[in-house]
């Protein structure tokens, strides 16, 4: 299921739609313990995603590292998709 998404273009008109996917805790597998990851969509969206949407994602998950202000090392996961798509 998935948050609002937002929907911007970048400044060579390139539409990118942003939200977060909620992946439940699996009742099966207490491995699975359920997680929010950013989704990052280049491209041509589908307008039926909406809030609350069961989607499939295709894509790469990407890690972005930096370090902020006093030297702590900061990461960030992300889905960086090729297609999502409603279920």
């Amino acid at each position: 299921m998935v948050s609002e998404p937002k929907r911007r273009s970048t400044p060579a008109g390139t539409p990118v739609t942003t939200f977060r996917l909620r992946v439940p805790p699996s009742p099966s597998d207490p491995a699975v313990v359920g997680c929010s990851i950013p989704v990052v969509l280049l491209g041509a969206s589908d307008p039926s995603i909406v809030e609350g949407s069961e989607v499939e994602v295709e894509g790469a998950l990407t890690e972005r590292r930096w370090e902020a202000r006093g030297g702590t090392r900061k990461n960030h996961f992300e889905i960086l998709a090729r297609m999502a798509r409603v279920l």
